[in-house]
C-alpha cells in the first residue's frame, strides 16, 4: 500500500515507533543493520562501510572513488525495498531517493534534549548525563554532515518532510496509532499503482548510472540520473565532453527509447571558460 521512510534523532523513540508502525500495518521493518547487509551483499568493501555510512566522510575519504559507490550501492538498495512495497525505511536519506513517489510518506522524529538524554541513558546503560548529552550532540552532527555532503540537504529543513512529531509530547501508541490511521485512509489503490509505475522509473534510473560507474568505469563524479516518462537527465562532473558523449552513446545502445538531456557539468570546458572571462576582463570587455 505504501513506502514510510522515517528519519530521527537519536534518543526520539523512532526505531521504537518505525517498529510499532510495520508491526500495525503488516509491513517490513528495514532497519540500519539490515540495510548495511545488504550495500556489502551487493560488494561494497566491508572494511570500508563505516567511513561513509550515515556521516560526513573525511577529506580524503570524500575524494575517493569509494563514496559515490558506496551512494549507488545505498541507492540500488533504498529503491529495492521500496519495489517490495508495503515497508518502513529507516534513515540512510531513503526519505530524499523516494521524495517523489506518490506513495511514499515521509515522517521525521524530534524530540527535547532532556528526553533524549534519559533514553540514550537507558539504552546505553549510562550514568552520566554530560557523556550522554555528548554522544547526542556527536550523532546529530553526523548526521547533518551525511546529508549536506550526500545530497546537499539540510537535514532540520521540512521541505521533504510530510511531518515532524515531537514523541515527547505523546506515547509511542498514540503517535503509531495516528500513523496508521492517516496512511490506511488515504493511499488509495490509485496512487499505490502510480507509485509501482515510479519506482520502476527509479530502478531503471539507478541501473543506468550502475552500468555507466560499474561496468563502463565512466570517469564522471557525483552521477545522477533521472528519468520521468520518456526523458532522461544526467547530471555530474566529467572530465571533458567526450566523455559526456560515450556516455549518451551507451545509454542510446543499452537503453533505447529516451530523450537525454545532459546536464553533466565538464572540467575542461569550465576552465575553458574561466580563462575567456579572464581574458575579456583583461582586454576591458
Amino acid at each position: 500500500m505504501a513506502i514510510v521512510t522515517l528519519s530521527r534523532q537519536s534518543g526520539s523513540l523512532g526505531d521504537e515507533i518505525g517498529m510499532l508502525i510495520a508491526r500495525r500495518l503488516g509491513y517490513t521493518f528495514f532497519d540500519k543493520k539490515e540495510i548495511e547487509k545488504r550495500i556489502i551483499e551487493k560488494g561494497f568493501p566491508k572494511e570500508r562501510f563505516k567511513m561513509y555510512d550515515e556521516r560526513k566522510p573525511s577529506f580524503f575519504a570524500n575524494y575517493a572513488k569509494f563514496r559515490d559507490e558506496y551512494l549507488n550501492y545505498l541507492s540500488m538498495t533504498i529503491l529495492e525495498m521500496a519495489e517490495e512495497n508495503n515497508c518502513v525505511i529507516m534513515g540512510r536519506g531513503a526519505f530524499l531517493l523516494l521524495s517523489d513517489m506518490p506513495n511514499h510518506i515521509a515522517l521525521r522524529f524530534v524530540s527535547t534534549d532532556s528526553e533524549r538524554v534519559s533514553h540514550i541513558m537507558n539504552m546505553l546503560h549510562l550514568d552520566d548525563e554530560k557523556l550522554a548529552l555528548k554522544t547526542l550532540r556527536a550523532s546529530d552532527k553526523r548526521q547533518l554532515g551525511f546529508y549536506k555532503s550526500y545530497f546537499k540537504y539540510d537535514l532540520q529543513s521540512p521541505e521533504r518532510i510530510h511531518a515532524i512529531i515531537n514523541t515527547a509530547r505523546l506515547n509511542p501508541d498514540m503517535m503509531a496509532e495516528m500513523i496508521v490511521t492517516g496512511i490506511t485512509k488515504n493511499i488509495t489503490e490509485e496512487v499505490e499503482q502510480a507509485g509501482e509505475k515510479r519506482i520502476s522509473e527509479l530502478i531503471t534510473a539507478q541501473k543506468i548510472a550502475n552500468k555507466l560507474i560499474f561496468e563502463h568505469k565512466l570517469p564522471i563524479d557525483q552521477l545522477w540520473v533521472r528519468i520521468n516518462g520518456r526523458q532522461l537527465t544526467l547530471m555530474g562532473l566529467a572530465a571533458s565532453s567526450a566523455t559526456v558523449e560515450r556516455t549518451c552513446t551507451i545509454i542510446n545502445t543499452d537503453f533505447p527509447g529516451y530523450e537525454i538531456i545532459p546536464e553533466i557539468r565538464c572540467v575542461q570546458d569550465f576552465k575553458a571558460n574561466t580563462r575567456r572571462v579572464l581574458a575579456d576582463k583583461v582586454r576591458g570587455r
